[in-house]
């Protein structure tokens, strides 16, 4: 299925966002601050809206993500590899609201496949979390068709506040 940048970045940007308990628990974990995520991740979302304007602000945010990304002490586990998947879609949500040539959705949902099936190695039940993560995506395509735009429907921020489950089954 071929995707326009804004339809993209608004998966990249949900992905991101639906996974952020995520991101706080690997946070916990490592006694590191989430902050620079959580900042970039709210400029994204602002972006979409149409509230913010300013792109030197975002990439600003971009940076300091970024940096802190490079920070995080990587480690053989599954909570890495989620934190990691989830940055990978706040980073990818950025870069491709200003470069229409990224496109590493197909990337992000490999290595969203590649963390399920780690978890069923591992004897967890994915199959809910399956197609859980195809629903989302199902109605996402509902909501941010070929012909949207920024600001992104309001109904693709309503449709992210009910999404209040992760992609691997963690509430906030």
């Amino acid at each position: 299925m071929t995707t326009t940048p804004i339809q993209r970045a608004s998966l990249c940007a949900a992905i991101a966002s639906i996974n952020l308990p995520h991101i706080h628990f690997w946070c916990e974990q490592q006694a590191v601050d989430p902050e620079a995520y959580r900042k970039l991740l709210s400029k994204v979302l602002s972006y979409l809206r149409g509230e913010l304007k300013s792109e030197a602000n975002l990439l600003r945010f971009h940076e300091a993500f970024s940096e802190w990304r490079l920070e995080q002490s990587e480690e053989d586990s599954l909570s890495y590899r989620i934190m990691e998947a989830s940055c990978a879609a706040l980073y990818s949500a950025t870069e491709t609201l200003f470069d229409a040539e990224c496109d590493d959705l197909e990337l992000l949902r490999q290595s969203l496949n590649a963390i399920y099936d780690e978890m069923d190695e591992l004897g967890a039940e994915t199959a809910d979390l399956r197609e859980y993560w195809q629903s989302l995506q199902s109605e996402w395509r509902d909501i941010v068709t070929e012909s949207s735009r920024i600001p992104l429907p309001k109904a693709y921020f309503l449709w992210l506040k009910e999404a209040d489950v992760s992609l691997f089954g963690l509430a906030d």
